[in-house]
C-alpha cells in the first residue's frame, strides 16, 4: 500500500503528520521518506524517543566568567584592608604608660601609638601587660608592636627589631631628703641599699657599673620600689628621670629629691627609647617609622608630649 504524507493508517490509528510534526518532529520528518514497514517501526518508538527527549534536560550553554570591570578615568579605587596590630603596654610606668581610672591603657605613649596607628591606617588594639611578659609576646606573636618604653640596646637588638627612637630621657637617682647631698657624687652610694625595676637597662647598669658596691633590690614595678624607698627601707631608687619627675610631684614622691647627676650610657642605658617589633615584620614596622617621622616633622609629635612634659624628651 502506498504511503503519504497527508495520513498513516496503523489499523485502529491514524497518525498526522502535522500533529505528530509539533510533538515528535524528528520523526515526522522521517514518516516521509521510509517505507511503510519503517514507518511503523518509528511510530513505535516515537513514544520512547518523546520520554527520552522529555527526561534529559536541555544543558544551559557554557558562559564565561564576566571580566571586572575597569575603573573609570577619575574613579577612586577602595583602599586596601587595614593591616591588623595588637600594641602591648606596661599601664604601670606613668606618664608614659598607665591604666585610666577605667583600667585602659593611657599615657603619653598610648596617645602616641594611637596617632600613629591612625596615621599609618593601621588597625590597633591596645592592650597592657607585666613587664616581664612584653617580649615573650611579641616573639609569640601575641603582641605585634611594643610600646613600653624600651631601651634600644644591642643586646634587646639580639632578639627583636626596633623602630626609629621616640624618646630619650636619662637615667637619674633619688633619695629620700637630707640622706645623701642632691649634688653628691655616686661614690656615696657605696654600701647603700638601692632600688630598681627588675630586668631593665636600668638594672643592668648598676650591676655594671656598682657591683658589689652597693645592696641592689630589684622589683617587679617601678612603683613598688619608690613606695619602698618613701617607707624608708631603701636608701635610693634609680630610674627613668622624667618619671622619676613626676613621681616627685606626688604626696608620697614629697619625701625624696633627686641626687647628683643625670646618668648617660649609651653602652648599658642604650640610644632611646623606641617600640619593639618582631625582626620578620619588616612593614609593620615600616609603617611605623614613616608615621612617626611625619609626626616629628609637622608638630604632631610635640603636641602630645606638651600635653605631659614640661620640656623636650625627643
Amino acid at each position: 500500500m502506498q504511503v503519504g504524507c497527508r495520513g498513516l493508517d496503523l489499523g485502529r490509528r491514524i497518525a498526522d503528520p502535522a500533529r505528530m510534526s509539533q510533538t515528535f518532529p524528528s520523526a515526522a520528518a522521517l514518516l516521509c521518506r521510509l517505507t511503510r514497514g519503517a514507518a511503523v517501526a518509528v511510530m513505535v518508538l516515537a513514544p520512547a524517543l518523546a520520554v527520552a527527549q522529555t527526561s534529559t534536560p536541555a544543558q544551559p550553554p557554557r558562559t564565561r566568567p564576566t571580566p571586572p570591570a575597569k575603573p573609570k578615568p577619575g574613579q577612586k579605587l577602595a583602599p586596601p584592608p587595614a593591616l591588623k596590630a595588637t600594641v602591648v603596654t606596661e599601664g604601670k610606668y606613668p606618664p608614659f604608660n598607665m591604666l585610666d581610672a577605667q583600667g585602659k591603657p593611657a599615657g603619653f605613649e598610648v596617645d602616641l601609638a594611637t596617632a600613629i596607628c591612625q596615621r599609618a591606617k593601621l588597625d590597633c588594639k591596645i592592650v597592657a601587660a607585666s613587664w616581664n611578659d612584653i617580649i615573650p609576646g611579641l616573639l609569640d606573636k601575641r603582641y605585634d608592636i611594643a610600646v613600653a618604653s624600651l631601651q634600644i640596646t644591642s643586646e634587646r637588638r639580639r632578639h627583636i627589631a626596633f623602630s626609629r627612637r621616640y624618646y630619650t630621657a636619662p637615667a637619674a637617682f633619688v633619695t629620700a631628703r637630707g640622706v645623701l647631698p642632691a649634688d653628691g657624687a655616686p661614690a656615696l652610694l657605696r654600701g647603700k641599699t638601692v632600688g630598681v625595676q627588675s630586668a631593665t637597662t636600668f638594672a643592668d647598669y648598676l650591676e655594671r657599673t656598682f657591683r658589689k658596691s652597693i645592696r641592689l633590690r630589684q622589683f617587679a614595678t617601678p612603683e613598688a620600689a619608690r613606695h619602698e624607698l618613701a617607707a624608708g627601707k631603701l636608701d635610693a631608687v634609680l630610674g627613668d628621670k622624667v618619671a622619676l619627675w613626676k613621681w616627685l610631684a606626688t604626696p608620697e614622691g614629697g619625701c625624696c629629691a633627686f641626687f647628683g647627676q643625670d646618668v648617660k650610657d649609651a653602652r648599658t642605658l642604650g640610644e632611646g627609647v623606641g617600640a619593639g617589633f618582631r625582626k620578620d615584620d619588616p612593614k609593620l614596622r615600616e609603617a611605623f617609622n614613616k608615621a612617626l617621622a611625619e609626626m616629628i616633622a609637622d608638630g604632631g609629635y610635640k603636641k602630645i608630649a606638651d600635653k605631659y612634659f614640661p620640656f623636650p624628651i625627643y
